[in-house]
C-alpha cells in the first residue's frame, strides 16, 4: 500500500525546480546507463552574470559541462537582466546549479531530454559565419520541427542544388570537423555535395542520402521519421515554404532544424525545450547573416509547428519570452522577424481546470485525474496560483492529492518548502508533490504533482498507481479570489513514434463532454459549474503578445476545427489585462468532416500525405506571411488582422474571438498532387 510521507527532505525549500529534482532522483533503472554518467540538455536562466561568467563559477564542475559552439565569444561576454542558455550537463553539475545554496546566478532550471555522448562533440568551437547575398526582394524562411527530410524535390532549385542554405540536424551523429558540439550542420554546400554524390542519371537515391546525412542509420540506432512514409517536418516545411523546382525558387531560401525524434517522443514536454531554445539560437545566428543586394538585412519569418500544454499562461513563461530575448526592443538588431505558432489541438482533451468563485464549493475544488495504465512516461500536473510578490508569498491554498487506492492524502500548503513523497510498500518514491515559487516576470507560486510511469518493460516495482487521482484545492480564508489554473502535461505518443505514452486528463463527472446530438462539444456551456474547462487551452508555447497565433478550421463545413484551443489568457503580472484574448486567426487545418487533415509532402519526393491540426494551419499562414513582410509596417500581428480583412474565409459557426482572433483567412491551397 503506498503512503504519503509529509516534507520528508529538509533541503526541499533549496531547490530551484522540483521536476527536475524529481527527476534526477528516480531509481538507476530509469536511466540507460550510470545516472551520474548520463548527458542531458538543460535550459537554465542566469541572472546578472554573462555565460563566461556562469562558466567560472561552475569549475569545478568543468568535466560535466558542455556550453555549445553556438554561442560565440560576443554572446558569451553578454550580461543580460535575465539570459536563457541551452546547455548539456551531467547530473553532479545539475544537482549543484538546482540547489539555491549553490549562488551560482541560476534563476531557473528546466531539465530537458538525455543525450548519448555519440551526438555530442565537446571540442567543437565556435565559428565565424560568412555574410549570404541574396535578391533584394528574397524573404527567409525558419523552420524548427522534427523529421525533415532536406533532400525533397520542393526544397531543391534544381535535381542537385538546395534551396536549404543551413540545416541543423539534432538526430545526426556529430562530423570530425569540429563545427557542431550538438548533431551535424550542414551548410548549401555540404546539402549540395550529398545531393550530387547520391543522385545516378538526375535521380536523387533519397534512402543513399538521409544515410550520409546521418538522419537514419539504423546499425547504430539513428532514427527519424523521414525513414516512414510520413514525416511531420517534411509537411510542415513544404506548406511553409515548398516550391517546385525552378531558379525562381533561389528568391526563397530556407532554413531549418530538425529536433530529434528520440526529444519529440519524450511526452513530458520539458524535455523539448532547452533543444528548441538552442535551434532557435541557432538559426537566430543564421538568418542574421542574409544580407540584400543593398546590404539591408533579409526579413525572416519562422515557424514551430508544436504546442505544450505547461506554463503560466499569461505571456511571462520561459518559452513565451523566447522571442522577445532575439527579437524584442533590446535585442540590438534591425532584422524584421515574424514568428508563426498553433494555436495548440487540446480544446477536447480535458487537460485544462480552473478553481475560482464559479467552480469552487464552500471554497474548495475537487478534481478527477485519470491516470491510464500501461503508460511508460512519467505524468506531471501544474497548479499555477495567483500573482504574489517573492516576498510576501500568501498561503492561498491548501492542495490534498490522493491515489487511487490510497487510504491517505498527501497535503502541503503553498509556501516555500512544503513538498510530499509518495512511497510504495518497498519504501521506493513514487511521487512528489511540492510547492515552489517563480519569480522574474511571472511572480507565480507553482505546485507540481509528479509520477511515475504506471508500466515498464523491465521488471520493476516502482510504478505509479493506475486509476483515478483526487486532486482537492481548498482556498483559505482571506486569500486572493484570482482563479487558480491546473494544467496536465501532454504525456501521449506522436503519430510515428515509438509507443509508449498515454495521455492523463481530467474526468469530472459534470463535465459534458457532447451535445445532445452526440457532437462534441466545442465550447463551455455557459452555465457551467465545472472546472475542467476548454477555455484557456491556448498552447503555452503561444501566450506571447509577440507571435501569430493560427487556429484551424474545416474548409468545407466552414467551421472551426472542434480541437483548436482558446483563450482566454490569465492576466499578467504587469497589467490586468493578459497579453492577448487567445489565437490571431485562423486557417485551413481539415479540408472536411471526412476528409481530415490537409495534403502536402510525404517523406519521399512525389510523395502526398495527410496531417490534420493546428500545426498545419501555422505553416499555411508562415507562407502568407512570407509574401508580405517586406513590405508590411507594422507587426506580425497587425498584418494578420489586415490579412483576415483583405480575404476572409467567413465561419458560419460564428466562434467568439477568444477562439478565432480576427477571423479566418483564405490560404493558396498550393501543395496538392497534380
Amino acid at each position: 500500500m503506498e503512503k504519503w510521507l509529509p516534507n520528508p527532505d529538509p533541503d526541499a525549500i533549496h531547490v530551484v525546480d522540483h521536476v527536475t529534482f524529481f527527476r534526477l532522483s528516480r531509481a538507476d533503472h530509469h536511466y540507460a546507463d550510470d545516472p551520474d554518467a548520463v548527458w542531458w540538455s538543460v535550459l537554465v536562466e542566469v541572472e546578472g552574470i554573462s555565460i563566461d561568467q556562469f562558466q567560472d563559477r561552475v569549475a569545478a564542475f568543468a568535466d560535466d559541462l558542455l556550453i555549445p559552439a553556438a554561442y560565440d565569444a560576443a554572446d558569451r561576454r553578454a550580461v543580460h537582466g535575465r539570459q536563457p542558455i541551452a546547455i548539456y550537463a551531467r547530473a553532479p553539475l545539475i544537482r549543484h546549479i538546482n540547489d539555491r545554496r549553490s549562488e551560482v546566478g541560476v534563476a531557473t532550471v528546466l531539465l530537458g531530454a538525455s543525450a548519448p555522448d555519440r551526438f555530442l562533440d565537446r571540442d567543437a568551437q565556435p565559428r565565424e559565419l560568412p555574410e549570404v547575398i541574396v535578391d533584394d526582394d528574397a524573404v527567409l524562411q525558419a523552420i524548427i520541427d522534427d523529421g525533415i527530410g532536406i533532400a525533397h524535390e520542393l526544397f531543391r532549385s534544381s535535381a542537385t542544388a538546395t534551396r536549404i542554405h543551413h540545416a541543423r540536424i539534432f538526430e545526426a551523429e556529430p562530423l570530425a570537423d569540429g563545427k557542431t558540439s550538438v548533431g551535424r550542420g550542414l551548410d548549401r554546400a555540404d546539402i549540395d555535395g550529398l545531393l550530387q554524390n547520391c543522385a545516378f542519371d538526375d535521380m536523387l537515391d533519397e534512402d543513399l542520402f538521409y544515410a550520409r546525412s546521418g538522419q537514419v542509420d539504423f546499425g547504430k540506432g539513428v532514427f527519424s521519421t523521414v525513414a516512414l512514409r510520413r514525416s511531420h517536418g517534411t509537411h510542415i516545411m513544404a506548406l511553409a515554404a515548398g516550391e517546385p523546382m525552378s531558379d525562381a525558387a533561389q528568391k526563397h531560401p530556407i532554413i531549418c532544424a530538425a529536433l530529434p525524434s528520440r526529444i519529440v517522443n519524450d511526452t513530458t514536454g520539458l524535455e523539448m525545450v532547452p533543444v528548441l531554445y538552442l535551434a532557435f539560437h541557432i538559426l537566430v545566428k543564421q538568418a542574421r547573416r542574409f544580407r540584400t543586394r543593398a546590404g539591408a538585412p533579409v526579413p525572416v519569418v519562422f515557424n514551430f509547428s508544436y504546442g505544450n500544454t505547461g506554463g503560466p499562461h499569461d505571456g511571462t513563461g520561459i518559452f513565451a519570452r523566447l522571442f522577445d530575448h532575439y527579437f524584442g526592443k533590446d535585442a540590438e538588431t534591425e532584422q524584421k522577424a515574424w514568428l508563426t505558432l498553433p494555436a495548440g489541438n487540446a480544446n477536447l482533451e480535458r487537460l485544462h481546470a480552473v478553481s475560482d468563485e464559479r467552480t469552487e464549493v464552500d471554497g474548495t475544488t475537487t478534481l478527477d485525474l485519470t491516470v491510464l495504465p500501461d503508460d511508460r512516461t512519467p505524468t506531471h500536473l501544474q497548479i499555477w496560483l495567483p500573482v504574489s510578490p517573492e516576498d510576501e508569498q500568501p498561503n492561498i491554498a491548501t492542495i490534498s492529492v490522493r491515489t487511487p487506492f490510497g487510504m491517505d492524502e498527501g497535503t502541503i500548503v503553498t509556501q516555500p518548502g512544503q513538498h510530499a513523497a509518495l512511497v510504495n510498500k518497498a519504501g521506493e518514491q513514487i511521487a512528489w508533490l511540492a510547492y515552489q515559487y517563480i519569480g522574474g516576470q511571472t511572480q507565480r507560486g507553482l505546485v507540481t504533482l509528479s509520477s511515475n510511469p504506471t508500466a515498464n518493460l523491465l521488471e520493476t516495482s516502482d510504478l505509479g498507481p493506475a486509476g483515478q487521482w483526487t486532486v482537492t484545492i481548498r482556498r483559505n480564508a482571506g486569500a486572493s479570489k484570482e482563479p487558480i489554473h491546473l494544467w496536465v502535461r501532454r504525456d501521449e505518443t506522436l503519430p510515428g513514434q515509438t509507443s509508449g505514452g498515454r495521455q492523463a486528463f481530467f474526468d469530472n463527472l459534470h463535465y459534458k463532454r457532447f451535445d445532445r446530438y452526440g457532437a462534441p462539444l466545442p465550447v463551455d456551456p455557459r452555465d457551467t459549474t465545472c472546472p475542467v474547462q476548454r477555455a484557456g487551452t491556448l498552447s503555452g508555447f503561444a501566450c506571447d503578445p509577440a507571435p501569430i497565433v493560427v487556429a484551424a478550421c474545416t474548409e468545407q463545413e466552414a467551421v472551426l476545427s472542434d480541437y483548436s484551443a482558446a483563450g482566454p489568457l490569465a492576466p499578467s503580472p504587469q497589467g490586468p489585462q493578459p497579453p492577448r484574448d487567445g489565437p490571431d486567426l485562423a486557417a485551413r487545418g481539415d479540408d472536411s468532416f471526412v476528409r481530415r487533415g490537409v495534403i502536402s509532402a510525404g517523406s519521399r519526393s512525389g510523395s502526398w500525405v495527410r496531417l490534420a491540426g493546428t500545426s498545419v494551419a501555422s505553416p499555411q499562414v508562415a507562407r502568407l506571411a512570407a509574401s508580405a513582410i517586406g513590405d508590411a509596417a507594422g507587426s506580425g500581428r497587425e498584418w494578420s488582422r489586415d490579412a483576415v480583412a483583405r480575404d476572409p474565409f467567413p465561419l458560419k459557426d460564428h466562434p467568439s474571438k477568444t477562439r478565432t482572433g480576427a477571423g479566418a483567412v483564405r490560404t493558396p491551397n498550393r501543395m496538392t498532387p497534380d
